[in-house]
Parts: structure tokens; C-alpha cells; sequence
């Protein structure tokens, strides 16, 4: 049974999700949830070659814990430890959400776009935006974003397609 599969079948399990904000000493679990998502998860929609230029993003800790720090970072923990994170940066860009591989599936996505989603009303946000991977596009479609684009962007010299999304908060929509 592939992993994929595995996950179908515990999507109903509950989990003992919560989030909270993420501390300095979460940077090397973090980073390390980031590459596991971007080659595990991602190898479903771009190639070995985009996912090593991708993941490259957090071999430096200290380069990455930097690029943390430039928002508002939420983590999601379980009794194994972090299955999760996301970070909103002013005024109201998500630039990360990422979930780990043993928890695809599971509702740790959604718990951390509800935070980002209060963190960008909380901040004054008229609109949320993000640049969404193949894999994350749906997600951002069911909280209500619209696609405004696809661009490519290049990481270490790869070409990597991304979605860029918008979503008015409700006192824009009035």
C-alpha cells in the first residue's frame, strides 16, 4: 500500500491536532516538515528537478529561520510533534503552509488556513493573498480564493509554475 492510500484511509481518524505560534527552537522541525512535504507530497505534480531546487530552500537553518521570521508563524503539533506550519506576512500574504507527509489529509491544513485567515483579519487585511502550488490550489479554492494568474517563478535556476490567489475578507466585500 503506498502512502497516498494510507492517508485516504485515516482521513476519518481524529487527530489530536492543535496549533499555536512556533519558537526559535522549532526551526530545524520545521525546515525538515518543509522538505518532507515538497519531495513526499509534491512528487505528485512536479519533477525531481523542481523538487530539489524546491526543498534547497531550507538547507541553510539560519537563511530559513530568517525568511520565519519575516511574518507570523503557526505551527500544528500532535503527541509526535510538528505536523505542520504556516506563515502570513504583512499585510496579509501567506507565504508558507505546509503540511508533513504523516498528516496529509487530516484536517492540519485547514486548521492552520483558519489561523492564517484570523491572523490577516486580525491584521487589517482587506484581502489574503498567496501563490499556491499545483497541490495547494484546491485548498485555497475551497477557503474562497480566486486564482488571479499563473506565473513561474525560478528556484536555484528551476522554473517552478504557481498559482497566484486572492481572497477579499468580508468587510472588503461589503
Amino acid at each position: 500500500m503506498n502512502t497516498h492510500d494510507a492517508n485516504e484511509e485515516n482521513a476519518d481518524d481524529e487527530a489530536p491536532f492543535e496549533t499555536c505560534d512556533f519558537r526559535p527552537d522549532d526551526v530545524a522541525e520545521i525546515a525538515q516538515v518543509f522538505k518532507n512535504s515538497i519531495r513526499i507530497t509534491a512528487s505528485k505534480a512536479y519533477s525531481p528537478e523542481q523538487l530539489a531546487a524546491w526543498a534547497k530552500s531550507a538547507d541553510d537553518e539560519e537563511t530559513f529561520a530568517a525568511a520565519l521570521n519575516e511574518g507570523w508563524v503557526r505551527i500544528a503539533v500532535d503527541e509526535q510533534g510538528i505536523v505542520g506550519f504556516a506563515q502570513i506576512d504583512m499585510p496579509g500574504h501567506i507565504a508558507m503552509l505546509y503540511t508533513a507527509p504523516r498528516a496529509a489529509r487530516r484536517g492540519v491544513a485547514t486548521l492552520l488556513m483558519d489561523d492564517m485567515l484570523t491572523l490577516g483579519e486580525a491584521m487589517g487585511a482587506h484581502a489574503i493573498t498567496a501563490d499556491a502550488s499545483e497541490l495547494a490550489h484546491a485548498l485555497f479554492i475551497h477557503f474562497g480564493f480566486v486564482e488571479q494568474g499563473v506565473e513561474v517563478v525560478e528556484r536555484h535556476g528551476v522554473s517552478i509554475k504557481r498559482h497566484r490567489m486572492q481572497r477579499l475578507m468580508k468587510r472588503a466585500r461589503k
